[in-house]
């Protein structure tokens, strides 16, 4: 029978980490805004960019970011069972973090400079204005470093008392 240890604080960062990660797939992460009249055109979140001018309704995926952001939750709560395997907690954390980076060099470089000029929706006259609330991105990363340093801290207690037996 599985139980979580939810008393340990690496349980509770894993946790947070995932909680957040959640919350990352559904709020905005900017609009493309034109610069000359201060209109949004475009709503960007982690599923889409969607118009919102006008009639047209044109839309362009950025699910990947959903995906990533969904993968970095599931790995998150997945490792807070793996408390009897302590390098494997480790191990799986660092697999995270990559995700983690690569949800947000996504978000924050990859489709607002390379892909969204290419499909003509920032342009010289036309900007991502980024949401505050994207910052809260940094919060899994913080939270995935400062648990992998709980869990070696008990690991290196472990094994300090298993040299003593």
């Amino acid at each position: 029978k599985r139980t979580i240890m939810i008393q340990r604080i690496q349980s509770l960062l894993l946790l947070l980490a995932a909680i957040v990660a959640i919350v990352l797939i559904f709020i905005p992460v900017g609009h493309i805004v034109d610069i000359a009249t201060s209109q949004v055109l475009y709503e960007y979140d982690a599923f889409a960019v969607k118009s919102v001018v006008g009639e047209e309704v044109g839309v362009y995926s950025t699910a990947y970011i959903a995906i990533l952001w969904a993968v970095s939750a599931i790995l998150s709560l997945v490792t807070i069972f793996m408390y009897k395997n302590r390098l494997r907690q480790v191990s799986i954390n660092g697999i995270n973090m990559l995700v983690i980076l690569a949800a947000m060099a996504m978000m924050l470089w990859v489709y607002p400079n390379l892909l969204f000029p290419k499909q003509q929706l920032v342009t010289e006259r036309a900007i991502v204005d980024f949401n505050k609330w994207i910052l809260l991105s940094i919060i899994p990363a913080v939270s995935l470093f400062f648990a992998n340093r709980a869990i070696k801290k008990d690991e290196r207690m472990v094994r300090a008392a298993d040299r003593l037996r």
